[in-house]
């Protein structure tokens, strides 16, 4: 995590300008969603340098309507540019220089439009001052922040309840408010609030100067109600066309992956997920973060280690990552081969039962090595006594990868690893004891790794993180006595992942799974897998990766 002083000016303010093409978006949106309204008062509650007042004044149709801009910047030097912006364009207006949070705290609702690009910023560069406003507004709005990391999210809910019923929004926001777990409160407050919602969607690179993937939030304010809410999602492509996909979304919905769907494809998940075979993840098995190191290199050893310390007593067999697992049950030969291969297969346990390493020469040797590198301040190992005593090291009958490329795996434990954080470690529930290897066969379908794409979060270079909580939520399919297919699943797994088939497993089970008579039919299958591939790729291509 950089500090202060390690990051630039235009981070700490979040102070990326808007290109003019997301502005002018924006402000058709605008136009469009107050046509029946004159003389409207607009706020603009992070202006920069004055990127969307120079976007009002060059509208064809909202530069005759506007009758009065409230702006509000941080900065006091941008805010005087903006000022002079104003007086060149000749807007009626103010421009205040200040926190907007603290601004909107105490401003009555009366504005007709807002619009903006609110600072993408983190929580540890905002200032105590505004840390103190959001907690005065998250009082005032009825809404926890708590978990939110972003300085974009406090000041978009605090400059939405500045609008009048009826009023309309237009905002330049972070994609993560469509999925992220943190931007849910947005999501819920969307729901219960605003009427003609819409999300405009753009790939990346679509702007210059943008890196991130953005999203132009739009709508219309209404009467606080626990109702569904229609919404119009735009996903526009880079050749210029778009998709267009209308969905009536419930109160307290969680991550809107799901709505990127057609509602032929959405209705296809949604028959799946209520066959009776079919089961969330977490009634099926709990999965749990595995052993937190807090230096992985240090802890994760390889056998020449093992042998040059003689750290035998500690060392206990790791599987290292997802991708030394080429099959479906990791065996006491699949750990002899990545073995020789060098990796570091051995996780060091020096916990208490154990006999005390400063009680040997080489491995206390081996600890200070750890001491030299500064292992002892780093926060994990710091909070801990002593520092390389690793908590809660157990076994796990299952594993599941925390991260993934094309899709997470499941790999039954039969030789009994461990792991550590990059792997989570699963037991089956007491309902389904002794069916491991039924959820471990069963796995790799079109249904379950939809329900991964939709309840996951994805990152640079396509990768797919499942944290606990989204996990819980998968589904999958548990025919009785599937676990008899595992074997001639664990040699196809073997035989096509590591040369890129990975499609052929997931084929596979699909197949095994129409045929099982729990109601898979062909057709549903068929529209699984094209709306888990839609998702997929979108995923992929989103983040540069090739599919």
């Amino acid at each position: 995590m950089k500090t202060r002083d390690e990051v630039t000016a235009e981070k700490l303010r979040g102070g990326f300008y808007s290109p003019d093409p997301l502005v002018d978006s924006c402000l058709d949106r605008i136009a469009d969603l107050t046509r029946s309204t004159d003389e409207l008062r607009i706020l603009e509650p992070s202006a920069g340098d004055g990127a969307f007042l120079r976007g009002l004044n060059r509208h064809p149709n909202l530069s005759r309507r506007t009758k009065w801009v409230e702006a509000i910047e941080l900065l006091k030097g941008e805010a005087e540019k903006c000022r002079g912006e104003m007086r060149r364009l000749g807007l009626s207006g103010n421009v205040q220089a200040g926190d907007v949070i603290t601004w909107t705290n105490s401003a009555p609702g009366q504005f007709d439009a807002a619009i903006g690009n609110p600072p993408f910023v983190r929580f540890q560069f905002v200032p105590p001052e505004t840390k103190g406003s959001i907690d005065r507004l998250q009082d005032r709005i009825g809404l926890s922040f708590a978990g939110v990391s972003n300085l974009w999210l406090p000041v978009l809910m605090s400059t939405l309840t500045t609008l009048r019923i009826g009023g309309a929004f237009a905002f330049i926001v972070p994609a993560e408010c469509f999925t992220g777990i943190s931007a849910g409160l947005l999501r819920q407050w969307l729901v219960g609030n605003s009427t003609e919602l819409r999300f405009d969607l753009f790939p990346p690179g679509s702007f210059p100067g943008v890196l991130q993937e953005i999203v132009i939030l739009s709508g219309r304010k209404k009467k606080t109600a626990k109702t569904a809410s229609r919404c119009r999602i735009v996903e526009h492509h880079v050749d210029g066309s778009a998709d267009v996909n209308v969905h009536v979304i419930p109160h307290n919905s969680g991550p809107w992956t799901r709505y990127l769907l057609s509602k032929n494809e959405l209705g296809a998940f949604e028959e799946a997920e209520q066959l009776t075979a079919v089961s969330l993840l977490s009634d099926v098995a709990k999965f749990e973060v595995s052993a937190v190191t807090g230096a992985n290199n240090y802890f994760s050893v390889c056998s020449e280690t093992v042998k040059r310390f003689d750290l035998e007593p500690w060392a206990v067999p790791l599987l290292p990552r997802t991708r030394h697992a080429t099959g479906l049950r990791y065996t006491d030969s699949d750990h002899d081969t990545v073995e020789a291969t060098g990796a570091k297969t051995h996780l060091l346990d020096f916990s208490a039962e154990r006999p005390d390493p400063n009680k040997y020469a080489k491995a206390r040797r081996y600890l200070s090595l750890g001491v030299e590198e500064g292992l002892p301040s780093r926060y994990k190992c710091r909070i801990r006594s002593p520092w390389y005593r690793i908590p809660f090291i157990r076994r796990g009958d299952l594993m599941l990868s925390k991260r993934c490329h094309r899709f997470p795996r499941v790999v039954l434990n039969e030789l009994g690893v461990v792991t550590t954080d990059t792997i989570y470690r699963g037991t089956m529930t007491h309902v389904f004891r002794g069916r491991e290897s039924d959820l471990v066969a069963a796995f790799h379908n079109s249904l379950t790794l939809l329900s991964a794409e939709i309840e996951g979060r994805s990152f640079g270079g396509g990768v797919l993180e499942l944290v606990p909580s989204e996990i819980a939520r998968l589904r999958v399919p548990m025919p009785p006595d599937f676990g008899q297919e595992l074997d001639r699943l664990d040699a196809l797994a073997r035989s096509t992942i590591e040369n890129g088939r990975t499609h052929e497993l997931i084929h596979e089970t699909d197949l095994l799974l129409a045929k099982a008579g729990i109601g898979f039919t062909p057709s549903l299958i068929d529209q699984l897998h094209a709306a888990n591939q839609k998702l997929l790729h979108r995923r992929l291509a989103r983040n540069g990766s090739s599919s």
